[in-house]
C-alpha cells in the first residue's frame, strides 16, 4: 500500500491545487477578487478532506467513520487466590466489577483489605460466604465494613446448623449495616460479572450435617474457560452435585477443603477433569493439608498444582482464551 504523505489523508494533488489558489489570493489587490478567491480556497480544502472521509458529517456524504474500539478491562478476567494462611479468600475482577469469595480466618482481615485496596476495589459487586466456618468468614465483617457490597450470597441454614459464635454474629451485623441484598446460594441461580458469568451449583441439600457440605459451589465462565470454586465441599456434596447432573467440567479448580482427603473424590475429579488446581492452605497447618491421598488423586489429571502455602498469592488471568499464572514466591 502506498503511503499518503498529505495531512489529514488529503492527496498531494488536492493540497497543491489549494495552495495555488491561496497564492492567487495573496497576489490579488481587489477586495471582490480577494473574497471570491478566498471562497475558492475554502471549497478546495473542504473538498480535499471530504474525499478522505475525515469530515463526513459536516459535508453530508452519508458515510460513517468508526473509531477502532479501545482495549478494555472487560477483555480480561483476573482471579486472585489470596494467601490468608489456613483459610480461603479469592478476589475476582472482570470488566470493572468485583466479587470476593470468603476472607480467611480472624486476624487476616487487614491483609485482605490492603490487597483489595491495591487492586483499586471500591464497593464490591458480590460478596460470597462459601459457608459459615470462621476460616472462611472470619475476615468478612471488617471487609464489609470497609467496602460494602451490592449483593451478598451465602448458604441458607437451618436453626440447628446456625453457628452461635461471635464471628457469625458480627458478620450478620455487618451485612445488615451494609444494606446489601442478601441471596441464598441456590443451584441454578446465575449472575453476570462484567463479561463473565457464574452459576451456583451447590449446596444441593439444605440439611447436611456438616457445614462443609453446605458450601456454596460456583462455576465461573469467561471466554470459554471455566473456574470452579468449591468452598469446603466434601465427598458427600460432590456426589450430590453429580447425582443432580451439575456440569462440573472445568479448566481451573479451587480444590475443596484445603486439599483434605475427604474432598476431591475420584468420581468428582473424573467429572471435573481440571487442567490447573489451586489449593488454599497454611504453611505447616495443624490439619496436614493438603493430604497425600487427595494430591495423588489430583495428579492423575494434572501436574499443575499451585498452593498458597508455597506460592503465596496466586493470580490467574484470562484474556483471548489464554490463561496466565503468576505467583508471589517464585
Amino acid at each position: 500500500m502506498k503511503k499518503n504523505s498529505a495531512p489529514f489523508g488529503a492527496s498531494d494533488k488536492d493540497i497543491e491545487a489549494a495552495g495555488k489558489a491561496l497564492g492567487k489570493v495573496m497576489r490579488s489587490k481587489g477586495k471582490k477578487k480577494y473574497f471570491l478567491l478566498a471562497l475558492i480556497v475554502i471549497v478546495a480544502v473542504v473538498a480535499a478532506l471530504t474525499k478522505t472521509g475525515v469530515l463526513p458529517d459536516v459535508v453530508g456524504t452519508g458515510e460513517t467513520v468508526t473509531a477502532a474500539p479501545a482495549s478494555s478491562a472487560a477483555d480480561t478476567l483476573e482471579v486472585n487466590y489470596i494467601d490468608v494462611g489456613q483459610g480461603d479468600c479469592t478476589l475476582i475482577i472482570c470488566g470493572g466489577q468485583t466479587m470476593l469469595i470468603d476472607a480467611g480466618e480472624n486476624g487476616h482481615e487487614e491483609k485482605v483489605i490492603s490487597y483489595l485496596h491495591s487492586k483499586g476495589v471500591g464497593k464490591l459487586d458480590y460478596l460470597v460466604c462459601s459457608h459459615q466456618h470462621t476460616d472462611h468468614m472470619g475476615g468478612l465483617p471488617e471487609v464489609l465494613d470497609e467496602f460494602g457490597a451490592f449483593t451478598v450470597i451465602m448458604p441458607r441454614l437451618t436453626k440447628a446448623q446456625t453457628p452461635t459464635n461471635k464471628t457469625y454474629t458480627a458478620f450478620l451485623n455487618s451485612v445488615k449495616a451494609s444494606g446489601a441484598k442478601v441471596e441464598a446460594a441456590r443451584p441454578g441461580n446465575s449472575y453476570t460479572l462484567g463479561s463473565a458469568k457464574f452459576e451456583i451449583l451447590g449446596p444441593v441439600t439444605d440439611d447436611a450435617e456438616s457445614l462443609n457440605n453446605m458450601s456454596a459451589v460456583l462455576m465461573l465462565t469467561f471466554e470459554g474457560k471455566k473456574f470452579l470454586f468449591t468452598g469446603d465441599a466434601e465427598r458427600e456434596e460432590e456426589l450430590e452435585m453429580l447425582a443432580e447432573g451439575r456440569g462440573l467440567d472445568c479448566d481451573v479448580l479451587k480444590v475443596g477443603h484445603h486439599g483434605s482427603k475427604t474432598s476431591s473424590s475420584a468420581d468428582f475429579l473424573a467429572a471435573a477433569t481440571p487442567e490447573i488446581c489451586v489449593i488454599e492452605c497454611g504453611a505447616d497447618n495443624d490439619y496436614g493439608h493438603p493430604h497425600k491421598q487427595a494430591l495423588e488423586r489430583i495428579k492423575e489429571y494434572t501436574s499443575e498444582i499451585y498452593r498458597t502455602d508455597i506460592c503465596g498469592d496466586i493470580v490467574i488471568t484470562c484474556s483471548g482464551g489464554e490463561l496466565n499464572i503468576t505467583y508471589e514466591r517464585q
